[in-house]
C-alpha cells in the first residue's frame, strides 16, 4: 500500500517536471540548447543532470520536444503535439511554479543567451591531455571557433576561463592579426 502510494507520487512528480520543461519551452519562445534548460530548471526545481537527462529523452521520444544538433550542441523546442499536451494538461503545474517559471525565464533567459555566445569547455584526449574549445556564437551560429590542445587539466581549465571572461579583448586581437599582413603584425604586438 505504501509503495503504491509512493510509486502514485513519483509519477506524478515525474509529470509535473515534464510539464515544466514544456512550459519553459513554449514560454521561450525560441530553441534551447540543453545546458540552458538545465539552468533555467535548477532555480526552480534543483533538477539534477541525470533526472533531467531521462526527463527530457522521454520527451523527445513522445514527439512532445524537438531536438537537433547543431554546431555540436543539442537545441531544444517543443513541438505543436507538446503545445497540445501542455495545452490540455497545464492546469496540473501548480500557479507558483508557473509564476517562478515566468521570472526565472524573464530575468535568465537574455543571460542564458549571453553566456552561450562566449563558451569554452575543455574535453579530455588522454589521461595527460585535453582539448579547449572556444567558441563565440551568435543565434546559435558559429562566428569563431578555436581548438587548443593542452598538456594538463590546469591548463585546459585555465584557458577555458580566460576564453570566458576576455574573449572580446581576445577575439579582436586575434582577428587582426589573421587579416593583416607580416609588417603590420609586428606593429600589433
Amino acid at each position: 500500500m505504501v509503495e503504491d502510494i509512493n510509486d502514485e507520487k513519483s509519477k506524478e512528480k515525474l509529470a509535473e517536471n515534464k510539464l515544466m520543461i514544456l512550459y519553459l519551452l513554449e514560454q521561450a519562445n525560441c530553441t534551447l540548447t540543453n545546458l540552458q534548460i538545465q539552468k533555467l530548471l535548477y532555480d526552480v526545481n534543483d533538477f539534477n543532470y541525470y533526472y533531467f537527462q531521462h526527463i527530457i529523452t522521454e520527451l523527445v521520444s513522445q514527439d512532445y520536444v524537438a531536438n537537433y544538433k547543431q554546431d555540436e550542441e543539442w537545441l531544444y523546442e517543443i513541438t505543436p503535439q507538446g503545445k497540445q499536451v501542455l495545452e490540455l494538461t497545464g492546469n496540473i503545474l501548480p500557479g507558483i511554479i508557473k509564476h517562478q517559471l515566468d521570472i526565472i525565464i524573464k530575468e535568465l533567459l537574455s543571460k542564458v543567451k549571453n553566456d552561450v555566445a562566449v563558451t569554452a569547455e575543455y574535453i579530455p584526449e588522454s589521461e595527460n591531455e585535453f582539448v579547449t574549445k572556444c567558441k563565440i556564437t551568435e543565434s546559435h551560429k558559429v562566428l569563431f571557433e578555436l581548438d587548443i590542445y593542452c598538456a594538463s587539466k590546469e591548463q585546459a581549465k585555465i584557458i577555458a576561463e580566460n576564453w570566458k571572461m576576455h574573449a572580446n579583448d581576445y577575439y579582436p586581437k586575434i582577428i587582426e592579426m589573421i587579416t593583416t599582413n607580416e609588417d603590420e603584425q609586428l606593429s600589433i604586438l
